[in-house]
């Protein structure tokens, strides 16, 4: 009975920020514009696959960022894979389950290098990360005649990325194989014990270098499934230089940041990401219902992630400055006491 009752505290802690965020909205995008936040099968479809996009790099760059590496080429690494695997998968016609599958094992390969690199050269994580974006992004603009990916037009097959219970399926076998992997197995064991601490983890007879290399290789496959999803739902995909490709990661802070604090109520950060991503998902639709453009949607999202980051960072100072208060009169009335007596 009370693992049934603490299961339902932790269901209920973890659901409250996304129904909030779409409770308010409801009564905004209602009394302004007379439509609620999600209307229409099509707006379902457009909920799941960029919750699932979001999802999937939200996790990627949590992998590395939570071990002290910042990964700036994890969205280098996702148009490598979409371009390049969805480009073949459209040569050898295997349709969007192709597009899928070969991207999220290039984009994983292309992360496999970075984590070689970084465990062989050990140049710091964030100069690693602008140097491959560079090259990445080169490496990008060179193939098709610098159009990327098209996946518009008469291609077979490619309305698979579109379908709704495809989506689905993909976010439930994503969050499945993530919360097993990072859970429950080996690598997730030793994952947490890298975090804790890297000395005491490799005396302890754990590889560090390999669980690095994991950490990258996971990463980049996540990055590659969300960047076929997001090539389907643009149409298209196309090459960017001069690092542009860093903004898939920063777009992408806020929800990792606020599904690890959502993760901390329920101790499962895979489903505390997902709805923490499901949260910003529901808040850029709501905002952009009333009618918001993309540059002062950002300007509310980015603000509301320093004021959270800014909070979450000095709750503990608040505590501290109340038990402070509380020492200082409980010195107070002792001295009164005394110099009474």
């Amino acid at each position: 009975m009370r693992k049934a009752r603490s299961s339902i505290t932790n269901v209920l802690k973890m659901t409250v920020i996304p129904v909030i965020i779409w409770i308010i909205f409801e009564m905004i995008d209602r009394q302004l514009t007379g439509l609620g936040v999600i209307n229409t099968m099509s707006d379902i479809k457009t909920l799941f696959r960029n919750l699932l996009t979001t999802y999937a790099l939200a996790l990627a760059i949590d992998l590395n960022l939570s071990s002290g590496r910042m990964d700036l080429s994890l969205g280098a690494q996702m148009y490598v894979g979409v371009i390049f695997g969805g480009n073949l998968a459209l040569l050898l016609g295997w349709g969007g389950a192709g597009v899928l599958v070969l991207a999220t094992l290039i984009s994983a390969i292309c992360g496999g290098i970075v984590g070689v690199l970084f465990t062989k050269l050990r140049i710091l994580p964030m100069v690693l990360g602008l140097g491959m974006t560079l090259i990445f992004e080169c490496l990008c603009y060179s193939v098709n005649h610098q159009q990327g990916l098209v996946l518009y037009g008469n291609k077979p097959a490619i309305d698979l990325l579109s379908n709704v219970w495809f989506i689905i399926g993909v976010a439930v076998v994503a969050l499945a194989a993530t919360t097993y992997l990072l859970q429950f197995s080996k690598f997730g064991y030793r994952l947490r014990a890298v975090q804790g601490s890297q000395k005491l983890a490799a005396d302890s007879g754990i590889n560090i270098f390999n669980n690095c290399i994991g950490c990258y290789v996971f990463a980049g496959a996540l990055a590659g499934c969300a960047g076929a999803f997001e090539a389907a739902y643009n149409g298209s995909l196309t090459p960017v230089l001069n690092m542009s490709s860093n903004s898939t990661v920063f777009r992408n802070m806020f929800p990792m940041v606020l599904g690890i604090w959502i993760g901390s109520f329920c101790r499962n950060k895979s489903l505390g990401i997902l709805m923490g991503s499901l949260s910003v998902r529901l808040l850029i639709i709501g905002l952009s219902r009333i009618g918001l453009g993309s540059s002062t949607q950002n300007l509310i999202v980015y603000s509301l992630f320093l004021l959270f980051v800014i909070i979450n960072t000095n709750k503990n100072k608040v505590a501290y400055l109340k038990s402070r208060k509380q020492r200082i009169e409980k010195a107070r009335e002792y001295k009164k006491i005394h110099s009474m007596g």
